[in-house]
């Protein structure tokens, strides 16, 4: 009587220890542009990994209840536990997304910067470039204007179409006063900033200054003659105007 009770014993750890041993498990990778990238295919419970050949077949050693982690750079990370229906077909098809690594802010040296425009304009020191007597660059106007102002007048029912919209007008305004602020510069060019507040005229309001001069006819004619005297002379004229219209 006890020797079919151990027989029964026997068979029944038999199959329990059967279930607990790992058993080869093939599959196959499934993802956009795959060929030729390598997943990084681990069992978490084992400990084991493996990896896909070129195109995305596998064979990874797993028991029930395992979990398989897949992961790469190029896709999101994906975790999958082995169930008994998993083992009985013996076969794993895995499909993997795309993935987006989101970065952390990265500093540069000692300047604070991230990356972030929004965050770092608030950190840079801007500087008006007359008060360091930088360069000034000289080019013409760009013909990009010239074109667009050509191409809403030369056929008839543009001509009328842009004029009703008021398009045309728009862009002789923008060009001239992209020419305004070229005659601006230019008379810094020809009298320096530093002479024209030896006039007078405080350091944080020349361009003020500037502007308010080129609103007379004399300062276009002088800038665009190039006549340093007359223009300085202008200017001098004008800190007078200038001091009056404060109140000084």
């Amino acid at each position: 009587m006890q020797k079919p009770f151990f027989v029964v014993i026997f068979l029944f750890l038999s199959m329990i220890l059967k279930a607990q041993q790992p058993v080869e498990l093939e599959g196959k990778i499934l993802a956009d542009s795959l060929e030729y990238t390598f997943i990084n295919i681990i069992n978490i419970s084992s400990h084991r990994g493996t990896t896909n050949d070129p195109d995305g077949h596998f064979v990874v050693k797993v028991k029930e209840n395992d979990t398989l982690q897949f992961s790469s750079v190029q896709y999101q990370k994906k975790e999958i536990v082995i169930t008994k229906a998993i083992l009985n077909a013996k076969f794993l098809e895995v499909f993997l997304l795309p993935g987006v690594n989101q970065l952390d802010e990265v500093y540069l040296f000692d300047s604070k910067l991230i990356g972030n425009l929004e965050k770092d304009f608030t950190k840079i020191d801007f500087y008006d470039k007359y008060q360091l007597n930088a360069p000034q660059l000289k080019q013409d106007i760009p013909s990009l204007i010239d074109r667009k102002l050509a191409a809403t007048g030369g056929d008839p029912s543009n001509l009328l179409l842009n004029t009703i919209a008021g398009e045309r007008q728009k862009v002789k305004k923008i060009k001239a006063n992209m020419v305004y602020d070229d005659r601006v510069e230019k008379s810094l060019e020809l009298i320096r900033p530093e002479n024209i507040i030896k006039m007078g005229i405080q350091e944080d309001e020349l361009m003020l200054f500037i502007y308010f001069s080129a609103e007379d006819e004399l300062f276009n004619l002088y800038v665009d003659q190039e006549s340093k005297g007359l223009l300085f002379e202008f200017f001098q004229h004008k800190v007078v105007s200038w001091k009056k219209r404060k109140g000084q």
